[in-house]
């Protein structure tokens, strides 16, 4: 572009600037239906801009994405994330006019034009080896390739640039590349770097310094080439977050993380990870809760094999996994461990996809006033300045760089996990609650709320009959999840018990070389339920039946095998603890307690030193108001699943984390009188027929003398 276009274009923006400060806010184009005036609500925060005169680059920062109206596709389906941050408003405090701006998304990358090097080596030093590479003259680069290397190979470097090999500029202070080729174990990944990318800038001469510290040095005859820095492309700003990571119980192999957003509807396409552990070679997954047909349930948004490999100081790594852009702020990690330890995980970063910078003219250098926020649920279309007939013509500009200071609350923002008023206003139907069998009390509380229903709730309930109600027996609506962790219940030690005369010794001839050993579980009728068994010996094999249901009186009546679960147990590594032993119960368990059977042949006992139950995990999450009283109800037979239309609100339901609290100790609800009642008529019937018995018998005592003195006159 020429120095006169330019001109022109900077004459047009000050033009713009003039109308706008001939009256309080620029023309804007029609609203569209996906766009609300950002006026109908008070912004939440207010932020410093340090701008320079004419035109500025602001980005678009952390701050910004989690305080303004979210971005989100402006047509269902479509990837561009075009609407959303429209509540931001620019004033300048000096005139109270706003001031126009545009979000300028970053373009496609032109086709990468690559400039061929004439590669010199230098002079090797003691522990380092090089090159230098002359590109012919002077050229604005911003990436280095290096071709030509060896198969497999992992180095540290560092690289200089110089325009004219006396002054020296530090390009890469500290770099890796590498070529790990993949193995042929399943799920392997090839891991490659061969580039340097640094700052864009005017150079000719390109060094390559090698660290041979740790390995042989590497051929001097490499290919070398230079990518010619894109004139006019606008690079898209990168930003990231930190989350917050919550190991959670999982089974055996298996490490799982639960990971907390800083806000929900994140533009995030990607989750790096950063792992202690030197080598890694394991499959990751991440999940997020969704509704479903009729509950909240894992839906997968993206998996990938990581990989590391350490070599000293060199670090070759592959720890990004891709996902979907997440609806809400909770998110799983689920990381296959195989017959690994745990995996060493030190943090999660979540990385956003591209995002625009915000285009604007300043008069001055005075420090500048920007609004925005007060509604998370709502993605406003950017306003329409008179400045949007320069869109095409802007990303050409030369631009200052503006910053952003820290944000300013300028009032208690609504928090997520706030109930609507018209949700709180119309509480469900009422039920009466004296027909149901378990009633337990809820702690009180405010706003979202949730409940994992534990183990009483899992054998009492049919799930579909958990209900919660206020002290007028009115329903509150909730939303069932399901999650994917188990929820773990340590059960007491396993007990030595003897075996049962009429099945061991009667159909075992070598009894005596079998374990029995007594478990007690929580309740009768636990659903899907896993028993898990650990052991202190290292090197065992032993074959293992768990008795799932009371063992019968008479063994001819029913083959007690059909009642068992059997798996083969055995570990042969004495420098390591045995993998704990996992069988699946069954759907409903019958009995408070199963019998574990372990056949040791001629080795000494196996000891079981300790007994673990892994359930099925249900949460319910609703709003509650400040005070109300609430009661969770369960034990019904015949209730289907709720429908409410809080499904509606999911997203909001998704907007924060609840407050999760364990409801109250189990009481025998309502229907317990009705039992009593039962039970007070049937042993009144009972003393009835007893006590006319005795009468009968009386009777029948007093009449026998009376009836044989008669006959014998």
């Amino acid at each position: 572009m020429t120095h006169r276009m330019t001109h022109r274009i900077a004459v047009a923006i000050a033009l713009l600037g003039a109308s706008a400060s001939r009256s309080p806010v620029v023309a804007q184009g029609a609203p569209t239906t996906a766009e609300r005036p950002a006026s109908t609500r008070a912004p939440a925060f207010e932020r410093v801009i340090r701008a320079w005169q004419g035109a500025n680059r602001l980005p678009v920062d952390l701050p910004l994405l989690l305080g303004a109206s979210p971005l989100q596709p402006v047509t269902a389906g479509s990837a561009q994330l075009r609407a959303g941050l429209g509540d931001l408003r620019i004033q300048d405090p000096a005139t109270g006019r706003e001031i126009p701006y545009l979000f300028v998304w970053p373009s496609r990358d032109p086709a990468a034009v690559w400039q061929g090097a004439r590669v010199v080596p230098v002079t090797p030093g003691k522990d380092s080896s090089g090159f230098e590479a002359d590109l012919g003259r002077v050229i604005t680069v911003d990436r280095l390739e290096l071709t030509r290397l060896p198969g497999r190979f992992l180095k540290r470097v560092r690289l200089e640039g110089s325009g004219d090999r006396v002054r020296w500029t530090m390009l890469v202070p500290e770099g890796t590349l590498y070529n790990l080729p993949a193995d042929e174990r399943p799920g392997d990944v090839a891991l490659r770097q061969t580039q340097l990318a640094f700052a864009t800038g005017d150079y000719r001469y390109l060094r390559v310094i090698w660290d041979d510290h740790a390995g042989g040095r590497l051929p001097a005859d490499v290919g070398a080439t230079a990518r010619v820095a894109p004139r006019g492309a606008v690079a898209a700003d990168t930003v990231r977050a930190e989350l917050t990571v919550d190991r959670r119980p999982s089974a055996p192999r298996t490490s799982r993380y639960h990971l907390t957003l800083p806000a929900s509807r994140l533009p995030i396409v990607a989750l790096e990870l950063d792992v202690h552990d030197k080598l890694v070679l394991r499959t990751a997954r991440v999940t997020e809760p969704r509704l479903g047909a009729d509950r909240l349930a894992p839906v997968p948004l993206g998996a990938a094999t990581l990989r590391r490999v350490t070599d000293g100081d060199a670090v070759a790594a592959s720890l990004t996994i891709p996902i979907e852009r997440p609806s809400g702020r909770e998110l799983d990690l689920v990381v296959d461990d195989g017959d690994n330890h745990p995996l060493d995980l030190r943090r999660v970063v979540a990385v956003m996809g591209p995002l625009p910078y915000i285009f604007f003219s300043s008069e001055g250098r005075a420090p500048l006033r920007a609004t925005y926020g007060g509604d998370r649920r709502t993605s406003y279309l950017p306003p329409r300045y008179d400045l949007e007939a320069l869109r095409d013509s802007v990303e050409h500009l030369r631009t200052a760089e503006a910053s952003w200071d820290a944000p300013r609350a300028l009032e208690p923002p609504a928090a997520a996990s706030t109930a609507p008023a018209g949700l709180l206003a119309a509480p469900g139907a009422p039920l009466d609650v004296k027909t149901f069998a378990f009633a337990r009390s809820i702690p009180e509380g405010s706003g979202l709320t949730a409940i994992r229903l534990d183990s009483a709730a899992l054998a009492h309930s049919r799930i579909v009959d958990v209900r919660v109600v206020d002290g007028a027996g009115r329903q509150v609506p909730y939303v069932l999840e399901t999650l994917e962790e188990p929820t773990e219940i340590a059960l007491p030690a396993p007990s030595p018990t003897k075996p049962r005369d009429n099945i061991d010794r009667r159909r075992v001839a070598d009894a005596a070389k079998r374990s029995w050993y007594r478990i007690a579980l929580p309740y009768a009728g636990l659903p899907d339920a896993t028993l898990r068994l650990t052991t202190t010996s290292r090197v065992f094999s032993r074959d293992v039946a768990v008795v799932t249901q009371d063992l019968p009186r008479d063994a001819e009546a029913e083959p007690w095998a059909a009642r068992t679960i059997s798996a083969a147990w055995s570990h042969d590594d004495p420098e390591s603890s045995a993998t704990p032993l996992e069988l699946s119960l069954g759907s409903r368990l019958p009995s408070d307690s199963v019998f574990v059977l372990i056949d040791d042949g001629d080795n000494q006992t196996l000891p079981l030193t300790a007994a673990t139950l892994l359930l099925p995990s249900y949460r319910i999450r609703f709003f509650r108001q400040p005070g109300a009283p609430l009661t969770l109800l369960y034990g019904r037979r015949d209730l289907g699943a709720p429908s409410y239309d809080l499904a509606l609100l999911t997203p909001r339901l998704l907007d924060a984390p609840a407050q999760e609290v364990a409801a109250g100790a189990e009481s025998g609800g309502a229907r317990a009188p009705a039992r009593t009642a039962r039970l007070v008529f049937w042993s009144v019937l009972g003393l009835a027929v007893v006590v006319l018995l005795l009468l009968i018998g009386r009777l029948v005592r007093g009449d026998s003398p009376a009836h044989a003195s008669d006959a014998a006159t």
